[in-house]
This record gives C-alpha cells, structure tokens and sequence, in this order.
C-alpha cells in the first residue's frame, strides 16, 4: 500500500504551482522580515521535509528578505537558517543602524529624508515633523554597542559565506556612521569581502555627502562585485596644461568636433537638457537640476520621463550618491561633472562649449525651489522691489563666463508673482541696471542662436494671497505696467536697427493676468476662458512689442519651445 501523502503524488509543476498560490511566490517579489515575522504558510513549511525543501527554495530564491538590527542577537535569524535556505537566497537588505532614509514595513521603498525632488517644502524638515522619532542616531565606534553590532555582523556573514551562492546573490547593507568615524565604516563594510563575488551590492555608509566615507563605499561595492580596481600608481595624475596631458592625451588627439561630440555624451548635458540658476533657496547662486517626480505611466509627459531614470533612485534603497555617502549601481542620479572642467585647460574650454550650448538655462529671480514664494512685501521698508539687480543682469555679467555668452542657445527668465508694490519702476536701481546689462549683452550674445522666453509666474495653485485675492483695477494695471517695463528693453534684441543687425532667432512671453484670482467665479469653467484669452492677447502684444509686426508674424504659427520643467515640478498634482 502506497502511503505517501496525497499531495506528494503530484507533480512537481503542480506542487510548484500550489506553492505560488498559497504566496510563497508571485510575479512581484514579497519583502519579508526575518526579524521574527510569522507568514501565513509558516506550517506549509514545517509539515515535511520534502514539501520544506522544495517550498523554501522557492521562497527565498523569488523574494526579498530584510533583517535589522535592533538589539543584542538581532542578526540570529540568519544564522538559524539551513544551508539549502541561505544557497537559495537571493536578495537580502540587512539593516545596521539607519539615521536616515528607513524602510517602511512593506519594504516596498524607502522615505527618503534628503529628497530634493518635486515639493515646495524641504524633505528634511518634513522628514523631521513626520517621522523623526524612526530615525537612529549615527553609529560611532565610541559607543561600545556599536562594536558589538559590527562583532554580531561579522559572525553572521562568516556563517553565510560557508553556505550562499554569491553569484545569485544581491546584498543591501545600511550602516549609518558618523561622517567622521571611517573605522567603523571599515567595519561595516568588511564582511562584504566575505561573501563576494555578488550579484549585485548597494551599500549606505552616512546619511551626509563625505568624500572618504564615499570611497570606503565604492571600493566596498566593487570588490564585493568582483569588479577589478585599478592600483593607485596606475592612475593618471589630473594635468596642469594640455601639453603635459596624460589622462587626456587619447583625447587631445582628436579633432576639436570630435572631442565635442564625445563631452555630449557625459553629464555635462542635464537629463532633460536643462538648467536652473537662481539668487535664493537651497541652491543659490548655483546651477542646480530641477528634478520632477515620475508619476509614471501615460500621465508623465514623454519629453520628462525620458530623464525620470537619472532622478528616481530613492525608490531602492536610498543608496542615492548626491544625498549620502551611498554606492550603487541603481544611482544613476545627475551630478555636475566637475572633474571634466580640471583635466586641463583644452578640456576645460571644450567642456564649457558643451554646458553652455547643450543645455537650456532658466533663470528665477527670487526662488527656485518654489517659484511662486515672493519676498514677505509688509517686511520691505519701503515696500520696492528689494534688489538692486534682477537675477538674470546677475546671471549674465558674472555667473557666466564672458566668452561663453555666445554659446547660449537656450535662455528662460522666471519672474514670481511679486505684490503690486514691489515691482520694479522706472527709476529703480535694477531696472537701471537691466537696460544697461541689455545694451552690454547685445553684441556679446549669439542672438541670432538664441532662444528667449520671459514668464511671469502664476501663484500657487494651494491657494493665492489676499493681495492677489483683493486686487483692484489700479494695482492690476500697476503689474501690467511693469510687466511692459521689464520686456519693453528686450526690443534691442529683437528687432533690427539696421540691415547689419543680428536678432533673437525666437521669443516667446508667458505671461500671466494678475487679477484672475479676484472674480467671484459664479462660473469658473466661464472665467478660465477669459483668463486666457486674456493672457493670448498679451502674450501677443508683448511679443510683437519686443520682435516686430513683420517676424512676429514670420513666427506665429511655429510651435512654442518647450516650457523650463518647474512648470511640470510644482503643479498641484505633482
């Protein structure tokens, strides 16, 4: 008499699939805690020994698996599983101390607390406010649990080495140190050399930016990848001329076309071709990257998700490069080249050709982090326009390089929605200075390779000011004026004085009506097309104000270029 259990007479495809159903495994790997999470088909693998091999090797081959270390012995649970558990292993995050950045339960991804993506509040001070309280304080080899947790660590990963197949394996390890303390990243660091060659391995060593905290980190991640470092004696010394160039000899020899070429292929070109400069905010007067939030699928515009894949790498981890002393393959995340700008002086000039020509620059003239924030007008005593140059005169007499003037291609200036008051007059300083920086640049810019847009922005769509709210028709035409007083200079740009005078090759305004917030909308489907009929017509003058009847009207049926992505970052459904 036969008597095997009934479901071992089954085939192995169908035992396989009952597997499946019951969730050992899905389409979508499951995230498991090994820390003494109880499943629903715990006595499935208890009930035999034969069902136990076949269902954990497909458990913990097809899902991922995360342990942390919270107390003495946290890390036991990996030590108590089988050899035929571990071999089968193929994803595993091991969590030592997390300052930053933690993994929610689900592990689906994590809260990155440096997030400098699409909000107009900061990441870290919401963070704090938020969930502040799951946040552990850096680790420091001057608290003796934190030998024990790296002691603990080390034991386990011995163990593991002895029974996992490395080559299928992919380790995530967070070990949040002090940005000082580069023992014990060392440390934590360590046990990988045990377990390589991987997969795959991310590894997180401080929630901070430390350049030698970020190399323990690369040079961890490459050895336990297998992947081949070369010594330090072989490394090409940074060169101080192009006539003593050896880590750009290869390069020199190329025709200047060539090496041009080649630089448009680096991160000297934005993901989306873009660049933000401004005179507030996180990045003052720096170039910075607007980042936009994927909101994937048919609902995030072609032309932004193409560059979704170099902002979006918070969503494993956080082993983000640009937020933390973090390596990873999976970071892909935009960072200013600036190594190609010191190789040396050729180098330099070629790479400031590529940056300047490549890359569209929008210019805010307050903030732009939220471009819809103005200066607090009850503060300004007296209430005007509170700096003596608008940011883009800054930005174009000393941010970029004079003999790089002619190589802009692509240029957007963004004005907020200032009060009434502040905008600039007729004798105002700045506005003084921006027809003198307009005369300047006339014949320093390549105008007839320019593209200008001027915008003025709208307020946030969460909620407009009482000063926007209670407009008069006085303070409305105030706006409009300075709106004329702002672009009117623009006409030396833009028209021909003579035959010999070069031109904007397009110019485009948006510009927005400041008392649309102010009717009571009994209709507000009625008032939107008011709105902007409205804002075509003056778009329309302004536009022929500044290029003329004649190559206004040359241009009118040309598409519009594309609009700076802060229009995409900071709508309402960001």
């Amino acid at each position: 008499m036969d008597c095997t259990p009934p479901f071992l007479r089954l085939s192995p495809d169908i035992r396989r699939q009952i597997y499946e159903w019951v969730g050992l495994a899905d389409y979508h790997p499951h995230f498991f805690r090994l820390n003494g999470q109880e499943t629903e088909f715990f006595g499935l693998l208890i009930s035999c020994k034969i069902i136990y091999q076949e269902a954990s090797t497909l458990l913990y081959s097809r899902n991922r698996f995360i342990i942390r270390y919270t107390s003495p012995h946290s890390l036991a649970p990996l030590r108590s599983l089988t050899s035929r558990s571990l071999a089968s292993l193929t994803s595993l995050r091991v969590i030592l101390n997390e300052a930053s950045c933690h993994q929610p339960e689900d592990g689906n991804h994590s809260y990155c607390c440096h997030l400098l993506r699409v909000y107009p509040y900061d990441g870290q001070t919401y963070c704090s406010h938020a969930h502040g309280g799951l946040h552990q304080a850096p680790a420091t080899l001057s608290v003796s649990s934190t030998k024990d947790m790296l002691a603990e660590w080390m034991d386990a990963a011995t163990y593991m080495s002895a029974h996992v197949n490395p080559r299928a394996l992919e380790i995530k390890l967070v070990c949040d140190v002090q940005d000082d303390d580069e023992e014990a990243a060392q440390l934590a660091v360590a046990p990988l050399k045990l377990l390589s060659p991987l997969a795959n391995c991310h590894v997180r060593l401080c929630r901070k930016t430390n350049s030698q905290l970020q190399q323990i980190a690369d040079a961890a991640v490459k050895h336990a990848r297998g992947i081949t470092q070369t010594a330090p004696d072989a490394l090409a010394k940074p060169c101080l001329s192009s006539s003593t160039a050896p880590l750009a000899s290869h390069l020199l020899k190329l025709p200047q076309e060539l090496r041009l070429r080649i630089l448009e292929y680096t991160d000297l070109v934005t993901p989306w071709n873009e660049v933000t400069w401004s005179r507030q905010g996180r990045t003052s007067r720096k170039y910075s990257l607007c980042r936009v939030g994927c909101e994937y699928g048919a609902s995030c515009p072609p032309e932004v998700h193409n560059g979704c894949q170099f902002v979006e790498c918070w969503t494993i981890g956080c082993f983000c490069r640009l937020q933390h002393s973090a390596a990873s393959d999976s970071c892909r995340c935009w960072a200013a080249p600036t190594d190609l700008f010191l190789i040396c002086r050729t180098l330099y000039l070629d790479a400031q050709v590529v940056f300047f020509s490549q890359n569209r620059f929008v210019v805010h003239d307050y903030d732009s982090s939220s471009p819809s924030d103005v200066p607090n007008h009850e503060e300004l005593s007296p209430r005007q326009y509170p700096f003596d140059r608008f940011a883009v005169s800054e930005f174009l007499r000393d941010v970029v390089p004079q003999g790089c003037l002619d190589m802009l291609r692509s240029l957007e200036v963004v004005f907020p929605p200032y009060n009434w008051e502040v905008w600039p007059q007729d004798d105002s300083p700045a506005q003084k200075d921006w027809l003198a920086t307009v005369d300047w640049a006339k014949d320093k810019l390549n105008l007839r390779g320019l593209t200008l847009r001027v915008v003025m922005a709208d307020v946030s769509d969460w909620g407009a000011p009482d000063d926007r709210v209670d407009m008069t028709a006085e303070q409305d035409r105030a706006i409009i004026k300075a709106y004329h007083r702002i672009i009117t200079p623009l006409r030396l740009w833009g028209q021909p004085n003579s035959s010999s005078d070069t031109v904007l090759a397009r110019f485009c305004a948006n510009l927005v009506e400041p008392s649309k917030h102010t009717y009571s909308i009994e209709d507000p489907f009625w008032e939107e097309e008011r709105s902007r009929v409205f804002e075509d017509q003056l778009k329309e003058k302004v536009e022929r104000l500044v290029r003329g009847d004649e190559l206004w009207e040359e241009q009118s049926g040309l598409p519009e270029p594309p609009r700076g992505l802060w229009k995409y970052a900071f709508r309402r459904d960001a």
